[in-house]
């Protein structure tokens, strides 16, 4: 696929200087590197313990090379995750029309530039198509049978692109829990299987938790949008170890066997195997839980079984 501009990448991080650092080389050893625009956007430090950690990656990140160009954001006050990340992110996709969004704790294959460029020139005019994402859960249902890719329903944010158009349509991210209950929305994700989305999106609402993540994809079964799931992992998420803003637990539940990266020109075409059921079904249940997860989901105590988990592992 002849390729006409390659997308800016846009990395965002605070104060995981290991993380990132291994994040940027895994993307320097990426094929169109070189083609492409880095972002760095670095949150400034929100107390003195993080300070020397927001310098040593500031440090680094000035003496980053192996791309076109690397743009530095440095804040020069704490933002917090939503303003540094939703400004910045709205900046970028605005000037380049185009953006691909990465936390600091996703290793990407060195094709994953490939698959993600590709994809954001074949799916432009797709209507329903909201982003491309990098990142393939290990579910056990092979996923072989698919080709390159499958179509889901919602946005697995480790590692996405998308573009100005469609963001525009979904941003800014505004809770509206009430009126999508009353719309019949949350009770349609549900029955698609997105119990941790409504889940998610009623404690961002009762301001438990911080999940801009739900609002995006109920919001996107809203509107009868899908993302691109790569059938082989182009994203492998190192931060399921307790640091980052979410702090969750230290699992390997979202580990997965990272693409080797031989491949380089993918099949894009939409065939009956790209929109599994079953596949979605899979991935749903994969991020629902096990029984207990989903029966604290549903009576609203998902919260209270979590901190329980964190305290007396």
């Amino acid at each position: 696929m002849a390729m006409t501009k390659y997308a800016p990448i846009t990395v965002y991080t605070y104060n995981r200087y290991d993380h990132f650092t291994k994040t940027i080389e895994a993307l320097r050893n990426n094929y169109l590197a070189e083609n492409s625009i880095l972002y760095v956007v670095s949150d400034a430090a929100a107390n003195e313990k993080d300070e020397n950690l927001v310098k040593k990656i500031r440090d680094y990140s000035k003496k980053i090379s192996g791309f076109k160009s690397v743009e530095l954001i440095f804040r020069k006050e704490n933002l917090g995750p939503l303003q540094s990340i939703y400004g910045a992110e709205r900046e970028i996709i605005d000037s380049h029309g185009r953006i691909i969004s990465m936390e600091d704790d996703n290793i990407t294959s060195r094709n994953f530039l490939n698959f993600m460029n590709q994809g954001l020139e074949r799916f432009e005019y797709e209507q329903s198509v909201y982003s491309i994402c990098g990142y393939c859960p290990a579910v056990k249902r092979s996923t072989k049978e698919l080709g390159d890719i499958w179509l889901y329903p919602w946005n697995i944010s480790w590692g996405y692109a998308t573009w100005k158009q469609k963001y525009d349509l979904l941003n800014p991210l505004i809770n509206n829990y009430e009126q999508l209950k009353t719309e019949g929305i949350l009770r349609r994700v549900n029955r698609m299987g997105g119990l941790y989305i409504t889940d998610s999106l009623k404690r961002d609402y009762m301001k438990t938790a911080y999940f801009p993540d739900a609002i995006l994809c109920c919001n996107m079964t809203k509107l009868d949008m899908v993302s691109v799931i790569p059938s082989i992992s182009k994203v492998f998420n190192i931060g399921n170890d307790g640091s980052g803003n979410s702090k969750g637990a230290n699992t390997n539940k979202y580990d997965v066997l990272l693409d080797e990266g031989a491949k380089t020109i993918f099949d894009f075409n939409i065939t009956k195997q790209s929109l599994s059921a079953e596949m979605t079904k899979e991935v749903a249940r994969f991020y629902n839980g096990r029984l207990v997860t989903r029966l604290a989901r549903k009576i609203g105590i998902y919260d209270r079984l979590l901190s329980l988990k964190q305290n007396y592992g």
